[in-house]
């Protein structure tokens, strides 16, 4: 068995296909997680990805028979994969009999889960580290520039990190942008950056993050109105709100559990985030986790988190589901 890094993992797909035929996919980062399918894709696969061998099975209606079945058929190509998305659904018997079952050296399976798993078993790799070092980043989107056809500056690159964090999906999704945006024109500079990828305010999104967190639906909802008043810019918005979310949770952790004080707070949030909030905001997160119970922020934090993921997939339109949220989520 071994546990390696997301990008480890990544680095070496671009090489080989690893021996092990189980692969664990454990915690909440969705976009290395699809990184890390497509590869595999590739790289058995090519061009030539057949439904047969290349089988997504839905783990909530999943069974051991049918597992077995699945992963033992001998394949129409050299390989299988099999890919069990959201397993933390299945009972805890079947989980533990699909863990438990011989894969056959023709077949890789990707199991994602967002808990945690205990395996001993030698065929086995286990990702739970999704992190870059920000030098890799840097790589990354100039990797992802030149999948559109460009190249981008140094300084366009530091600003897209310093606006949208390590949030790959939104990266992704900017970059393409960006490239359309320039036209012609072959490199991706600051200005472009700081015109197409919008940053809203610090103060407007902890203002929002308020209204929700105090049942103010009217002044969340105009807020909300105002910040998708930008074409397409749903995403980045859902961002900074998550983001600001954590930062309440971090905050709490911080100060009730750990005891620290603010000073040793804010350089915790900056190794984070890369900067420090302003101490006025800061002190006010503290005054208003005084006067709400965390379980509600966690439980909002959750169900943002869980409309973030649909959205990625396809499966609702962000702005109704944001506009939805606050009308059913907050009180009149």
């Amino acid at each position: 068995m071994r546990e390696l890094s997301a990008i480890n993992l990544l680095s070496e797909l671009d090489k080989v296909i690893p021996e092990e035929r189980l692969i664990l996919l454990l915690g909440e980062e969705p976009y290395l997680k699809d990184q890390i399918i497509q590869k595999f894709s590739e790289k058995i696969f090519g061009e030539k990805i057949n439904d047969f061998d290349f089988i997504k099975l839905a783990s909530i209606e999943l069974t051991v028979p049918e597992y077995i079945n699945f992963i033992t058929t001998q394949p129409f190509s050299n390989y299988k994969l099999v890919v069990i998305k959201n397993a933390e659904d299945l009972p805890r018997q079947i989980l533990s009999d699909i863990l438990k079952q011989s894969i056959p050296e023709f077949t890789k399976v990707i199991l994602i889960t967002s808990k945690e798993i205990n395996t001993t078993r030698a065929d086995a790799i286990i990702i739970k580290d999704y992190t870059l070092p920000m030098n890799q980043v840097e790589v990354w989107i100039e990797k992802k520039a030149r999948e559109n056809g460009k190249i981008i500056s140094k300084e366009a690159t530091r600003e897209l990190i310093k606006r949208l964090d390590t949030n790959f999906y939104l990266l992704s999704s900017e970059i393409k942008k960006l490239s359309m945006y320039i036209e012609d024109r072959k490199e991706i500079r600051i200005e472009d950056v700081k015109a197409i990828v919008k940053e809203i305010p610090e103060d407007d999104i902890f203002d929002f993050v308020d209204a929700i967190m105090f049942d103010k639906r009217e002044k969340a909802l105009n807020l909300l109105d105002y910040f998708l008043k930008s074409n397409n810019q749903e995403n980045i918005v859902l961002y900074q709100i998550l983001r600001t979310f954590s930062t309440y949770l971090i905050v709490n952790d911080l100060k009730n559990k750990e005891k620290h004080n603010l000073k040793e707070i804010n350089d915790y949030l900056k190794n984070i985030f890369g900067t420090y909030l302003r101490r006025q905001t800061l002190e006010e997160i503290v005054r208003n986790l005084d006067k709400i119970n965390i379980s509600t922020i966690l439980k909002q934090y959750v169900y943002l988190t869980e409309l973030d993921v649909k959205s990625k997939t396809g499966e609702i339109d962000l702005p109704l589901a944001l506009r939805n949220f606050v009308l059913t989520k907050l009180a009149a």
